[in-house]
């Protein structure tokens, strides 16, 4: 059904389920040598395409929100501002966390032997999402390239998306081609957003026409093309994902569940603060409990760590940033 729509609530809980299968992954399989079960590791090593649903639901809810404010380019300064006072208290209050954590893990017996400590160079290049962008410069946090690619997401779509909401075909069909094209034109890796845009572009077409911007012949015609480059670049295993997404997401709109909106609310910090408290909490464990009972409470007492200290973070810094971001409308000023 095609209507006028507010807020999904099921992305919630799916925002919740993708983090948590990220923690999984990152606990269980990237723990040097804990987990050695070859089946409990091919599980959960399918736990790291939580980032492709993470993209999908960004597809989404940032076309929905640009959607509702009737986005022009005028608006490109609020928006941008918006999203930056959204998603940069807290990414800036974790960089400073895992600065400490490679500083204090010099001082721990059961680490390796090897100075972490980020360099003044790799520290003032996180502020930008420029990482990527610099030979050999590296993440103070392993998944802060996945924010990297959001922000090059939104600063992309914020100029190109007017061109989606045009009643012309043709204007719609620059669009399309500026998504689709990206990759084949700039092919770069996993740290940039042509690598990506096509994932991305599942959710935002979606939107479209889940909001009557495109008619269900040109949104099937653009799908498909958007799939072929999907898998293209990422394997028929995460088209399947992507699809699966939506039509969890279309055909359960209004599902929710308080443990959903819970663990979606709290989704961003989870993401964020898993690697540095969570892994660290296991990787220490690790050391001292190898059995099987002992493993299986670990890894446990890890994903309770971190949606506890998640809740608290999510509380004291990341809840304050949001109130913020939505003082700041996507609303042009009349003139008088």
């Amino acid at each position: 059904m095609k209507a006028k729509i507010g807020h999904i609530n099921s992305i919630n809980s799916l925002r919740g389920l993708a983090a948590l299968s990220v923690v999984f992954y990152h606990f269980i399989c990237t723990t040097t040598d804990y987990i050695t079960n070859q089946t409990v590791l091919d599980i959960f090593h399918f736990g790291n395409k939580g980032v492709q649903v993470f993209f999908i639901i960004s597809g989404i809810v940032i076309s929905l929100s640009m959607i509702k404010a009737k986005y022009s380019l005028p608006l490109f300064g609020k928006f941008i501002l918006k999203r930056f006072t959204r998603i940069e208290p807290p990414y800036i209050g974790v960089v400073l966390i895992g600065i400490l954590y490679l500083y204090a893990r010099n001082f721990v017996p059961s680490s390796a032997q090897v100075d972490l400590t980020p360099s003044i160079r790799d520290v003032a290049l996180h502020f930008g999402y420029l990482v990527p962008f610099v030979e050999d410069a590296k993440w103070i946090n392993p998944v802060f390239w996945t924010l990297s690619v959001e922000f090059q997401y939104y600063l992309f779509l914020a100029i190109i998306f007017p061109l989606a909401l045009q009643p012309k075909l043709y204007k719609r069909t620059i669009f399309y081609a500026c998504i689709l094209l990206f990759p084949i034109l700039i092919p770069t890796g996993v740290e940039f957003l042509p690598y990506w845009s096509p994932f991305f572009g599942l959710g935002i077409f979606y939107i479209l026409y889940r909001t009557s911007k495109i008619n269900n012949l040109e949104y099937v015609f653009i799908t498909f093309l958007t799939s072929i480059l999907v898998v293209k670049n990422q394997g028929y295993l995460d088209l399947g994902i992507g699809i699966f997404t939506l039509i969890i997401i279309h055909n359960f709109s209004n599902f929710k569940s308080k443990i959903g909106s819970f663990l979606g609310d709290i989704s961003y910090s989870v993401y964020l603060l898993h690697s540095v408290v969570g892994s660290a909490y296991v990787n220490f464990m690790s050391h001292r409990f190898n059995e099987p009972l002992g493993q299986f409470f670990v890894i446990l007492s890890g994903i309770l760590i971190t949606i506890l200290s998640a809740y608290i973070y999510w509380k004291l810094i990341e809840k304050p940033s949001q109130r913020l971001a939505q003082k700041i409308k996507l609303k042009r000023q009349k003139n008088n």
